[in-house]
């Protein structure tokens, strides 16, 4: 795979692109599937306009690849359902259909260790989701808890920048 690159989600032009993944019967688990392209692109500028949210393409030679969304846990109703530690880092993935999820992700986890303020890397993948789980563990990540966040079980999942040091090599 060419380098990976990411750029701030354009909520306007991302919408269609965005909105063709995650109503993909395996985009059920990131509950957008029943949304129009406006929903979506209303849904990426709310999180625009907040201070400690973030969308981002991630993209293989201009072409879109996945969609990362990253965020303050502490500033998340997240906070209520685990021990939020400095250097936390929120993090969802949804890799493209078509791609490797194994490698994109690998990619977007190295992308986000490069700032040096993120120690561990956080989420909450609903619980049920066993491919996503499968290979959060293959990408070095412990899974945790089962929390309730909003309407959704979840599992917490923790990859720490030693541990993904350590599998990085």
């Amino acid at each position: 795979m060419s380098t990976l690159t990411f750029r701030p989600l354009r909520p306007a032009e991302d919408a269609p692109t965005i909105h063709a993944w995650v109503t993909e019967p395996r985009g059920r688990f990131w509950g957008m599937g029943d949304q129009t392209v406006d929903e979506v692109r209303e849904t990426y500028e709310f999180v625009d306009s907040l201070e400690a949210h973030w969308a981002w393409i991630g993209e293989v030679d201009g072409r879109p690849v996945a969609l990362l969304q990253t965020y303050e846990p502490e500033h998340d109703p997240i906070a209520d359902a685990y021990d939020v530690q400095p250097g936390d880092l929120g993090a969802h993935i949804f890799v493209a259909p078509g791609e490797d999820a194994l490698t994109v992700g690998t990619s977007v986890i190295g992308w986000t260790f490069a700032d040096p303020a993120v120690q561990r890397i956080v989420g909450e993948p609903d619980a049920s989701n066993r491919a996503v789980l499968a290979r959060l563990v293959q990408s070095g990540f412990e899974i945790g808890e089962q929390v309730r966040v909003g309407d959704k079980d979840a599992r917490m999942v923790y990859l720490t920048r030693e541990r993904f040091a350590e599998l990085a090599g």
